[in-house]
């Protein structure tokens, strides 16, 4: 219907510059070429990368140690020694000889990536490349080095072999160039002259400007421009510039066309800097008030989970032999984990673990849901009630009948209540807070805690009957206070909604009967509520 933050309107992306290394067909290529006509099933990426059809055709052709371009990516990783280097080409068979060869001209052990490697080996070979201190200069990657992977910390990288897809390239510098790039990306085409290699870099370069910008209306031109490109591609000796001003004007006119269904009122609203800027603003101060780290480790001590430091801001974490239960998101072979963006941003074998990861968020589910850790006993300095006696701290939180897609913690903020009862029927939850007790109370060896509770057990039951009672009168506060908030939310929102429809064609009836039906089931789902007692602490005076 609409699309919105290109690049037009989100800053932060880094400036890329092309570099272009016209070489000449060495005299052990030269004959291949001669000798091999295209083929009319030949796949197209053939025509770029030839030495697809020699390994295919002839075994006994060894044609990385012809391969102009394998010598100028030698002296090109040689002259540049202190620099990160990504190379992508087309194939598996092409990214290992170009390894082999690197290793054999340079003394250079490269990492390499590609689909015949399993998921593990990929991680080992991408931290060995992202590794600044003994890791490799270069990686080599086969075309699956251009899907989902992020090497922003690199930047140069050399295209061996040009995909036919626009789209294809774009993934490829796509790399590269992300936000978090933080240099100019240099990109390097060593292309074979009077080949289809140079067809295809003239067009990419000079039809579609496809290395220094990004190319949105790339893949329509190449649909448009197909037949004739390939045509070019299997006949280099054709005429070619008329073509690639075609192609240049073909794409000038779709790029302008995609300019006018940008919806330039909803990029204006879509993003309001000084509200964005707060909001990035506290989210950073959250990571730094909540340290995770000093969370999850006290987790794992209490859980039995071994943590080992593996390097520096990376730890690895696995099942104890002492384990108390079985950690959801945990395998039995552990994890390596970082709690530094920036560090996982630069090792993808790293898991980031932020408030949000699901290991995390399924570790709190575990505490709060489990009975381990819902039940303590402790002395404290009390003096509105007589040494000797019995209080009853007890947490209750509030549950309903809910669906999924009601979110209804959003309108239930505060859904527990604190109760704090003694012998007497007194209520001291207003004086005795959390924070309170914490300063007051005393620890009880275990064996003491247990005769207290086995001597004092009828009147503990009695406490509790109390406590529940007491606090079942609080929800109907409660619930009033859900319902006013969800009345708040939903009915501005669908009021909102019914305005903007007046004047704007895109708002649905569906998303205001959205809104009107969420606002239905919640009210229905507060007539089910009730206190669920969630924690117990029995408290003796002193």
């Amino acid at each position: 219907m609409l699309f919105r933050n290109t690049r037009h309107t989100i800053k932060g992306f880094p400036e890329r510059e092309v570099h272009a290394y016209p070489l000449k067909l060495s005299a052990h290529w030269q004959i291949k070429y001669e000798l091999s006509d295209p083929q009319p099933n030949q796949p197209p990426q053939h025509l770029l990368s030839p030495e697809l059809g020699f390994q295919a055709d002839d075994a006994g052709f060894n044609w990385a140690s012809g391969d102009e371009r394998i010598k100028w990516l030698a002296n090109f990783l040689l002259e540049n020694t202190g620099n990160k280097v990504l190379v992508i080409t087309s194939s598996a068979n092409t990214a290992l000889g170009i390894a082999e060869q690197v290793r054999l001209k340079v003394g250079i052990k490269a990492a390499v990536f590609h689909e015949g490697m399993s998921l593990v080996e990929r991680d080992r070979g991408a931290a060995f490349f992202a590794d600044h201190e003994t890791g490799t200069q270069v990686l080599i990657c086969s075309e699956i080095g251009s899907e989902g992977r992020n090497f922003q910390f690199a930047h140069h990288m050399v295209l061996f072999d040009l995909p036919v897809n626009p789209d294809l390239l774009e993934q490829r510098i796509g790399r590269l160039d992300r936000i978090g790039q933080n240099a100019i990306i240099n990109i390097h085409v060593p292309y074979l002259q009077s080949t289809a290699q140079e067809i295809m870099f003239r067009w990419y370069h000079e039809g579609l400007n496809a290395f220094t910008q990004t190319c949105a209306a790339g893949h329509q031109v190449f649909m448009q421009t197909q037949t004739e490109l390939l045509k070019h591609l299997a006949e280099p000796e054709l005429p070619i510039d008329d073509f690639i001003e075609q192609t240049n004007q073909l794409y000038l006119q779709l790029n302008e066309a995609l300019q006018m269904g940008r919806d330039r009122l909803l990029e204006a609203n879509s993003c309001r800097p000084l509200l964005a800027e707060e909001l990035v603003d506290e989210a950073i101060a959250r990571d730094y008030e909540h340290d995770i780290f000093s969370y999850m480790e006290r987790l794992y001590d209490c859980y039995g989970v071994d943590s080992e430091i593996h390097g520096p801001d990376s730890w690895v974490i696995s099942p104890g032999d002492n384990m108390l239960t079985k950690m959801p998101g945990l395998p039995d072979d552990g994890m390596t984990i970082t709690y530094r963006r920036n560090v996982a941003l630069a090792n993808e074998d790293l898991r980031f673990l932020s408030w949000e990861h699901p290991f995390v968020l399924n570790a709190m589910d575990m505490i709060l849901s489990s009975e381990f850790g819902n039940t303590s006993l402790v002395a404290i300095k009390y003096s509105s009630v007589k040494p000797g006696t019995i209080l009853l701290d007890c947490h209750f939180l509030m549950e309903f009948s809910d669906d999924c897609k009601l979110n209804s913690q959003r309108y239930f903020p505060n859904s527990s209540v604190h109760m704090v009862v003694d012998e007497q029927r007194r209520d001291h939850s207003a004086v005795l807070s959390h924070e309170m007790i914490q300063e007051i109370s005393q620890r009880v060896d275990i064996d003491t805690a247990v005769k207290v509770v086995k001597a004092r057990q009828t009147e503990l039951n009695e406490l509790l009957e109390l406590a529940e009672k007491a606090a079942s009168l609080k929800v109907p506060a409660l619930v009033a206070a859900a319902k006013r908030r969800s009345q708040e939310v939903l009915e501005r929102e669908i009021d909102r909604l019914i305005a903007l429809q007046e004047v704007n064609a895109n708002v649905r009836d569906e998303e205001i009967q959205f809104y009107r039906d969420q606002l239905t089931q919640f009210e229905s789902s507060l007539g089910h509520a009730r206190l669920r007692l969630d924690a117990i602490r029995v408290m003796v005076s002193i």
